[in-house]
């Protein structure tokens, strides 16, 4: 018996011998804890494109430095509208550019304050219709109202766009053609001046837009279109997740993980503006977090702790954050 077990013995030792020593998982290391405060100026007039994993303002432009803006997917054909300026559009359903001189006085549309762009008020299609643009006001301007234009936007190709724009008096009146640029999500155009600006930084290098933008409260009828001020996010590939059960020292990178109550989003305002509440002046709301998914796969928990500056002066978020 002794030798028929032997061979056994020594195959054992053998294989224990050729195991490789498992390799120990890597600690998630979070990172430190970052308080910002951006301002946005008192009218809300100043947008600003910020990156949490650099902790910096990528680019900021005045909202009256455009209108409207061209969608830059390969396959896109979207046309948005400037929303901080509560710019709308109305499609006259006619093809006949020089007949249109009027304003209407309803049946103006607004782009869906989610980002869905297929409920933008701006259509490309077959039908080349002749839209006139409420330029929107010039809050900082103390309300002014921006004048209107008419427009036909048509897609020369999957890269190209050709604008046609005028006064509602025929002053003005020019064509443009676009080219897209895929580093970015849309570009700019302002129709005053009548030429492509840059507002929209490279699609990668930004999280969060501090802006006022347009909110539809569609409980109303007809809806009430609304000017607020607060976060839009990131439309290329970053996803956020409100969170009102867990306290913000709790989250970490293990719990957003194993949660299963945290629904991620993609809509735009899925930040928004009502993460702080207004009587009078503006507070913050409680255990109110976010959990972002940045563009380039990294996590990171939010909160807003102010709305005004040291010198008393709305409109400047302050917010702390921290990679998880």
């Amino acid at each position: 018996m002794k030798n028929k077990i032997r061979p056994y013995y020594f195959f054992l030792i053998f294989f224990i011998s050729c195991v490789k020593e498992e390799l120990p998982v890597p600690v998630h290391v979070a990172g430190d804890i970052i308080v910002e405060q951006v301002e946005m100026g008192a009218d809300y007039n100043t947008q600003i494109f910020y990156n949490l994993e650099t902790t910096s303002i990528v680019s900021e432009n005045l909202e009256t430095d455009w209108e409207i803006a061209f969608d830059c997917s390969n396959t896109g054909s979207n046309v948005i509208l400037n929303s901080s300026i509560v710019c709308s559009a109305f499609n006259t359903h006619k093809t006949n550019f020089d007949s249109i001189y009027q304003i209407p006085s309803s049946g103006w549309d607004y782009d869906d304050s989610e980002g869905d762009l297929d409920s933008t008020a701006i259509t490309i299609d077959s039908n080349n219709y002749v839209y006139i643009i409420n330029l929107g006001t010039s809050v900082s301007g103390g309300g002014i109202q921006r004048s209107y234009k008419k427009i036909i936007i048509n897609e020369i190709n999957n890269q190209q766009y050709q604008i046609r724009s005028a006064f509602l008096n025929g002053s003005m009146d020019t064509t443009i053609t676009i080219t897209k640029d895929t580093e970015v999500n849309f570009l700019a155009f302002s129709l005053t001046t009548n030429k492509v600006i840059s507002i929209f930084p490279n699609k990668n290098s930004w999280d969060l837009m501090f802006t006022a933008y347009t909110h539809m409260f569609n409980e109303y009828t007809p809806p009430l279109p609304y000017r607020v001020s607060g976060v839009l996010i990131n439309r290329n590939n970053t996803i956020v997740a409100e969170d009102t059960t867990y306290n913000f020292a709790e989250i970490n990178y293990d719990l957003i993980q194993n949660s299963s109550i945290l629904n991620y989003s993609s809509e735009i305002n899925v930040i928004g503006y009502d993460w702080k509440n207004y009587s009078g002046t503006f507070t913050i709301k409680d255990n109110l977090n976010y959990i972002i998914r940045t563009n380039s796969g990294l996590y990171f928990k939010l909160r807003f702790t102010d709305f005004y500056n040291d010198d008393g002066i709305k409109g400047c978020p302050k917010f702390e954050f921290q990679k998880l």
